[in-house]
């Protein structure tokens, strides 16, 4: 279910490890979980929720964060949920969290399927290195709701002052305090009253810890009582609103009858009074008469006697008296040694007085030794014009051709004239039911490669025994595939051929069987080939067969329309392409429809033949101009077979259709722009399809907000015969900074192209200098090497001018090469500056600023340019840790020292420890300086006191902006 105690070590490394590799900050940490106890039903889910209320350090992510589910069941504690380092490294199969949401502060566990194992303590513990770390317990109860079963009497017949009980059966319930109630609703009295008379049997736990609890209630019902319905009102903390179940009872008023058991009584004892005194002079008479042996016949039997169907052996015995005789049925079975006694008839006096017989008459056994139920019918008896009795005896018998085929039935008649009776025998001949076989059923259309079903129905036959054998023409022979036979079934080819049966016995026990034989029908191998059912039986003298041909087909598969090219253009040639493979035989018709009406101009495509499976496949065009108006038109590649009911096709609506956007060049009113006057920059955006289109105008590779700050962007749009246009101006009053500025405009439509359309537009404000691009030497620049930055200024009116650098806001004094201005051909003067300085880490992330200004007028405006140089972060190299004295003694200050060196920028944060111990009190950590390669460096250290033993010291340096960890250890 979880972890064991013993691997907890390996967690605390694990969180330890995400301790000593994070930042040192200051945060805060709180968590904010589920009110305890959660209650969760029995085998439902439930969540345990936890989550960040309160986080002030950094960004969550993957690298820097832990989370640890425990669980605590009595004594034993595991984990239910681990997650460190991005990695969910253990949780239970029924829990279940997801790294996104813990990534976004969500830390709540779900359980599925909880059962009353999960009952317990959980502890959601969260650890956010450096120093963060939060713990919250929930306690998680399992509740089982119970299965409330009444028990009554369906009808109770009211007014004979009988009592009526009522159960209420509580089952499976958790906690075990529950309690059931009875209520009586009287429609008569319009009211509910609660029944007191009840036996509450004690609670019986199961095994499971669920428990069991039956309430009954004994009530006598009256008549006012009738139309009363009884309720069991159950209350348990599983239900949240009152629980009943009603009982199915019914209560209706006893019928009255008047007993006339008296008059019945005293007529029934005249009548059998009279009768006991004729039937004693008729038996006195009848049995002291002359005796007379009676005939028996030979047994009749029927023309054909059927397996198990119901067949009479009719014995006549004539001209006997008295009427006392005994006629009994014998079985001998060919395996048999002696008969059997299958029933007998007697006919005797109405009781027996053995003192006055002269002869006793022995008699068979008197009860059935065979192990069937056949049986004799009721005979009656004919009394005679010359004072004789004459009967005949049936037996009904249900032959079964398996055993009693060749045995015996005898009839053994005896009477008083003759002790040693009469027999008759005769020997059975049990004939079966052949079986009727249906023509084979086969698929209506036989597919190649596909599972195909041969069933063979087998009609209303009997025994059951059955022999049935499948044969194909192979090779032009007939060769067996399979025998099934007594349920035993020899597959002569297994890896091809699978056989099944089904079966239905009808009541008067004949059978139906249907043999299915399966395979996997192919083209070469069973296309035109023939199959062969033949069934052997004991009621046929020959085997009956039938047998069916198979024609295999492949039915064409329709690939999907593929266009040329992928995104149709409005009113340029797309060519549709579609394949169809796999079909046999060989002849299909392809049709392309637009519309439901057909192409007349599509290719006709030509048919080839597969090497490999030998199946026919073809490509067809068809070459159409979309324009708008086919959007909604509905192209389809069609393909007519004769191993499909209906058509088959593939669509292609052009969906896809674009026309490209025209974008013209950007334009500016008034075409000489100046300083300070308001201008306006337009580009047309034409004949492009579908609308969506989105805009987006950029000043020096900055995207441009519609807020008023740097202008007024506004867009119109148009539509014409289908397509749409736009106008997009940008409306703005332009400063010095907006001078040599490039505008640029990028048009994204995503249906025709992924690169957005682009113009550019240079904005050159009249009457001012030119600037132009930095220029840098080495174009790469390194730490600790010199840089050559230069620009130059160009369209000057006079030389009355000042240039300057600065680096941020720092003006640069030193290494600054200026040209004079020199004159050019169109009479205004040109001036080059160069900045020469070596490159070091103050200057990451810093930008260069060249700054021109005309001296001529008071308020003549400043023009700046800026650049940032191309410079990369460097992480620290840290030193072995040394310490000094290098052996110090028992009770020795000493201090630990350890060198960061030629790192960039400066921000890097130190930590000292010893084991789990921090020392970021006694820690020093000396301002980053300068060094010989341009970087930073620094030297930290820790003052310690040498104790007896040995101590490990460790030296953590993280350096914020390459994210970089050195870990440095010392042994003392």
């Amino acid at each position: 279910m979880g972890w064991s105690e013993n691997s907890l070590p390996f967690l605390v490394q694990v969180v330890v490890a995400l301790v000593t590799l994070a930042p040192l900050s200051e945060s805060k940490l709180e968590l904010s979980v589920s009110q305890s106890p959660v209650e969760v039903i029995y085998n439902e889910s439930g969540i345990l929720q936890c989550a960040i209320a309160e986080f002030t350090g950094s960004t969550l992510n993957s690298k820097n964060l832990g989370v640890l589910w425990s669980f605590t069941s009595g004594t034993k504690k595991s984990k239910a949920f681990v997650y460190t380092s991005g990695v969910i490294s253990e949780a239970w199969k029924e829990a279940e969290l997801l790294e996104s949401s813990i990534l976004n502060g969500n830390m709540s566990l779900l359980l599925k399927h909880v059962t009353f194992k999960h009952t317990g303590q959980y502890q959601c513990e969260v650890f956010i290195p450096p120093n963060d770390k939060a713990s919250k317990t929930i306690k998680l109860e399992v509740l089982a709701r119970p299965t409330v079963t009444v028990v009554s009497e369906k009808t109770v017949e009211v007014g004979k002052g009988g009592e009526m009980v009522l159960g209420c059966q509580l089952s499976g319930y958790y906690p075990c305090e529950g309690s059931a109630e009875w209520f009586q609703s009287t429609p008569s009295q319009a009211e509910t009253k609660l029944l007191t008379d009840i036996c509450i049997t004690p609670p019986v736990k199961n095994p499971d810890g669920t428990c069991n609890v039956t309430t009954e209630v004994r009530l006598e019902p009256r008549i006012e009582d009738i139309g009363s319905t009884f309720k069991c009102f159950v209350s348990h903390k599983t239900f949240t609103e009152p629980f009943f179940v009603e009982a199915l009872v019914t209560l209706k008023e006893a019928e009255i009858r008047l007993s006339t058991r008296s008059v019945v009584a005293s007529v029934i004892v005249s009548i059998i009074f009279s009768v006991a005194v004729i039937a004693l002079g008729i038996f006195l008479f009848m049995r002291f008469h002359y005796k007379v042996a009676p005939k028996v016949s030979q047994i009749q039997r029927p023309a054909q006697l059927i397996h198990q169907e119901l067949a009479e052996f009719t014995c006549q015995v004539s001209g006997y008296r008295p009427n006392v005789i005994t006629i009994s049925w014998y079985l001998k079975r060919c395996n048999d040694t002696e008969e059997k006694l299958i029933s007998e008839w007697q006919e005797d006096y109405p009781f027996h007085l053995s003192f006055i017989m002269g002869k006793k008459i022995e008699r068979a056994g008197k009860k059935n030794e065979t192990d069937i139920e056949w049986k004799v019918k009721a005979a009656s008896i004919q009394k005679n014009y010359d004072g004789t009795f004459s009967t005949s005896s049936i037996l009904e018998v249900y032959p079964d051709i398996s055993l009693d085929n060749e045995a015996e039935i005898i009839c053994k008649v005896i009477h008083p004239s003759n002790s040693e009776g009469i027999s008759r025998k005769i020997c059975l001949k049990i004939d079966g039911i052949p079986p009727k076989l249906a023509d084979i059923i086969k698929p209506p259309v036989v597919h190649h490669n596909n599972s195909v079903m041969l069933t063979c129905p087998i009609n209303f036959f009997k025994p059951r025994p059955l022999k049935v054998t499948w044969h194909k023409i192979i090779a032009g022979k007939k060769r067996p595939l399979l025998k099934y036979a007594n349920e035993a079934e020899n597959n002569l080819y297994p890896g091809k051929y699978s056989h099944c049966m089904s079966e239905f016995s009808y009541p008067d026990c004949t059978h139906s069987v249907c043999s299915m034989l399966l395979f996997n029908a192919t083209i070469q191998e069973d296309d035109n080939s023939q199959y062969f059912c033949e069934v052997g039986h004991i009621g046929l003298k020959n085997p009956a067969e039938k047998h069916v041909q198979l024609n295999v087909k492949a039915y064409p598969s329709v690939n999907a329309i593929f266009s040329e090219p992928v995104n149709p253009v409005i009113g340029k040639e797309l060519i549709l392409t579609c394949k169809v493979h796999s079909f046999y035989p060989k002849n299909i018709t392809v049709q392309w429809l637009k519309n439901e009406d057909i192409i007349m101009d599509a290719e006709t495509p030509e048919i080839v033949q597969n090497s490999k499976n030998e199946l026919y496949e073809l490509t067809s065009s068809c070459t159409i101009t979309p324009m708008v108006s086919d959007l909604q038109s509905k192209y389809k590649c069609q393909v007519q077979h004769e191993s499909l009911m209906y058509p088959r096709f593939a669509e292609y609506i052009p969906e896809n259709l674009v026309s490209f956007p025209k974008v013209s060049e950007i334009t500016c009113d008034p075409a000489t722009p100046e300083l300070e006057k308001e201008l306006t920059l337009t580009c047309r955006i034409s004949d492009f399809y579908p609308e969506n289109i989105q805009i987006e105008w950029f000043r020096n590779d900055v995207r441009m907000n519609n807020d008023g700050k740097q202008g007024r962007i506004m867009e119109r749009s148009l539509c014409e015969n289908g397509l749409h246009s736009k106008i997009a101006t940008i409306t703005l009053t332009p400063s010095t900074d907006d001078h040599q500025a490039e505008y640029r405009i990028e048009i994204c439509h995503s249906k025709s192209s992924t690169k957005p359309f682009k113009q550019c537009y240079e904005l050159l404000l009249k009457g001012l200098p030119k600037f132009s691009e930095f220029r840098m030497e080495p174009e790469n620049p390194l730490y600790g090497k010199n840089l050559s930055v230069s620009t130059s200024v160009c369209g000057i009116s006079h030389k009355n001018i000042t240039v300057e650098w600065y680096k941020a806001s720092e003006h640069i004094k030193h290494g600054i090469t200026n040209s004079e201005p020199m004159l050019t051909n169109e009479n205004t003067y040109t001036i080059n500056s160069c900045l020469n300085f070596t490159v070091t880490a103050e200057d990451f992330e810093r930008e260069l600023r060249f700054q021109y200004k005309d001296n001529s007028k008071t308020d003549r405006p400043v023009f700046k340019r800026l650049i940032q140089l191309p410079l990369k972060a460097v992480p620290p190299k840290v030193s072995e840790i040394k310490c000094s004295p290098a052996h110090p003694k028992k009770g020795e200050k000493a201090i630990l020292t350890c060198n960061v060196e030629h790192f960039c920028p400066m921000d890097v944060h130190v930590i000292w420890s010893k084991g789990w111990t921090e020392y970021k009190d006694k820690q020093s950590v000396e301002t980053p300086k300068i060094d010989c390669k341009g970087l930073y460096s620094t030297v930290t250290n820790l003052p310690i006191v040498a104790n007896e033993g040995t101590a490990e010291y460790t030296c953590e340096v993280w350096h914020a902006k390459t994210n970089d960890i050195i870990e440095k250890m010392y042994i003392l």
